[in-house]
C-alpha cells in the first residue's frame, strides 16, 4: 500500500523541490570571478578586453619561409612579447595535427617547422597565456594566410 501511495507522493515532492531550486538559484550562481565581455568570437575577462579588442581589429599574417614559420603583425601597434602557440588540425583523420611554438623575433614571431603542402589545415594561434585567439584556414599550396578572430 505504501509503495502505491508513497512513491507517487515522493516523486511529486521531489519535482517541487527541483522546481524551487531552478527558480531560486544558490549563492554560487550569483558570484562571478570577473566581468566577461564578448570581443568578436571571443569571451574575455575585463582585464584582457582591451588587449583582445586590439588583436581582433588587427590580426596577423602567417607565412612559411623555408623551414621556418613566421607570424607577422599587420599593424605596428600589435601587442608584442611572449611566445605564441600555433595549432594545426587537418580535416583528414589520417593526418595528425601539429603544434609549433613561435618565439618573438625582430618582425613578429618565428618558429622552426614546415607544413605539408598536400593538405588543408585549420589554424589556431594564441599566446601562451591564452588571452586571445586567432583562426584561419591554410589551403593547399598557400604560402601565407591572414589570421583573424
Amino acid at each position: 500500500m505504501w509503495m502505491l501511495v508513497g512513491l507517487p507522493l515522493a516523486s511529486v515532492a521531489i519535482g517541487f523541490a527541483l522546481l524551487f531550486a531552478a527558480v531560486h538559484p544558490g549563492r554560487e550562481d550569483d558570484e562571478t570571478v570577473g566581468k566577461v565581455t564578448r570581443v568578436g568570437k571571443l569571451l574575455v575577462s575585463a582585464e584582457a578586453s582591451e588587449l583582445a579588442t586590439t588583436v581582433s581589429t588587427q590580426g596577423l599574417v602567417l607565412r612559411t619561409k623555408g623551414d621556418m614559420i613566421e607570424a607577422l603583425p599587420m599593424d605596428g601597434d600589435f601587442p608584442r612579447g611572449g611566445k605564441l602557440i600555433l595549432t594545426l588540425a587537418s580535416a583528414d583523420p589520417s593526418v595528425a595535427g601539429r603544434t609549433f611554438q613561435l618565439t618573438p623575433s625582430e618582425l613578429g614571431w618565428r618558429g622552426v617547422g614546415s607544413l605539408d603542402g598536400d593538405h588543408d589545415w585549420t589554424v589556431q594561434l594564441a599566446p601562451d597565456n591564452a588571452t586571445w585567439l586567432l583562426q584561419g584556414r591554410w589551403t593547399t599550396k598557400a604560402h601565407s594566410i591572414r589570421l583573424m578572430p
